[in-house]
């Protein structure tokens, strides 16, 4: 079974590598290349779709425009995937039907592929009206987005549209929130180191 994961999981991660761009992605590169990804190291993930992960079809092709690359690797990793959510959120903080709409998944990480080294990598859903309010987290975080457009924040700053190929950028400890509008969202993410501590919603005043 390693040898039937190995390659969709290597094929994924070699695109997402190829694919990144700009300051804060070469740091992203360099934390991916002290990763062990031999074969020896490779894990097989427990497949869990969650309710969100309705979207992933449709998320995938709309990718397709953007990263033809990731896509494919996308729909050959799919299957092997396994979806979870923070347990410190719920439907009580977030708003009704939020946990319905949200999903991640590690490529890299306890829960993925390859166990990583004080380092994550993987994959976020959001459905449609979904707002992923103020959070944060020790780990510096990259985002990159595969759909498009969303809207997104850091502190006190105001919503932001950003499109599908964007990649932004959180320092550690800095507040953000997401918003999608009409369509979902997927979108690469990696936590370069610190990333034992769990994203913590932010008090409300």
């Amino acid at each position: 079974m390693n040898d039937e994961i190995y390659g969709p999981a290597t094929w994924i991660i070699d695109a997402i590598r190829r694919s990144l761009k700009g300051e804060h992605a070469q740091h992203v590169k360099a934390r991916l290349a002290e990763q062990d990804l031999s074969p020896s190291a490779v894990v097989e993930p427990l497949p869990l779709r969650l309710p969100a992960t309705r979207y992933l079809p449709e998320c995938v092709a709309a990718s397709m425009f953007m990263s033809p690359d990731v896509a494919a690797a996308l729909a050959e990793v799919e299957e092997f995937l396994h979806w979870r959510q923070n347990p410190n959120y719920s439907d009580a903080l977030l708003g009704a039907g939020y946990m319905d709409n949200y999903a991640y998944t590690e490529i890299i990480g306890p829960n993925g592929f390859f166990a990583g080294d004080d380092f994550l990598m993987g994959l976020l859903l959001l459905g449609p009206g979904v707002h992923y309010r103020d959070h944060h987290h020790a780990a510096p975080e990259l985002y990159w987005l595969l759909t498009g457009p969303s809207e997104w924040r850091r502190g006190n700053g105001d919503f932001e549209m950003h499109e599908a190929g964007d990649v932004i950028w959180h320092e550690p400890h800095v507040v953000h929130a997401t918003r999608t509008g009409a369509s979902p969202l997927l979108a690469v993410w990696a936590w370069t180191r610190d990333v034992s501590e769990p994203a913590r919603l932010a008090e409300v005043p």
